[in-house]
């Protein structure tokens, strides 16, 4: 029975790290990062090969309540790795709680299927993290599509 309630704690305080690491992972303070995006300016649907025109929000949002982050770059780059266009000609401050965004028309196939962005912001001191995603929409034909994609963390800044 004592075997049992040493394996018990044991188990607790394995549980316990665990949870207190994933809480200290999601309320890290970083400096900056560069992020990807994938984004989809079209998708396939149907048998006959059509593809569906979406337009693509890519949001960016400061989350830190009190410190603002710069952006230092916004690149939407093609399925075939080709930079289609930089959105930013210069740094941009982004305010605590403050949020932007950048679109990519329906009507722009520039970037192909598979597109995405890369983004760069950073801050002086370390800060909540910029949550960065992009949603997809359109409703041609009485139908709708919606969805999003998530930014996946390619470098960080301590």
């Amino acid at each position: 029975m004592w075997v049992d309630v040493c394996r018990s704690r044991q188990m607790w305080m394995l549980i316990l790290l665990a949870l207190t690491n994933s809480a200290m992972a999601e309320t890290g303070r970083v400096r900056g990062q560069l992020l990807y995006v994938p984004v989809y300016s079209e998708v396939p649907y149907g048998d006959k090969r059509f593809t569906l025109n979406l337009t693509a929000t890519l949001s960016v949002r400061n989350p830190d309540q009190k410190t603002p982050i710069t952006l230092r770059r916004v690149d939407y780059y093609s399925s075939g790795g080709e930079l289609v266009r930089s959105y930013l000609k210069q740094s941009s401050t982004l305010k605590p709680m403050a949020s932007t965004e950048f679109i990519v028309r329906e009507s722009d196939r520039s970037g192909g299927i598979s597109a995405s962005f890369l983004v760069e912001w950073e801050s002086d001191v370390p800060v909540s993290p910029a949550f960065v995603e992009a949603v997809m929409v359109n409703s041609t034909y009485n139908q709708g599509i919606a969805f999003n994609s998530p930014a996946r963390v390619l470098e960080e800044k301590p």
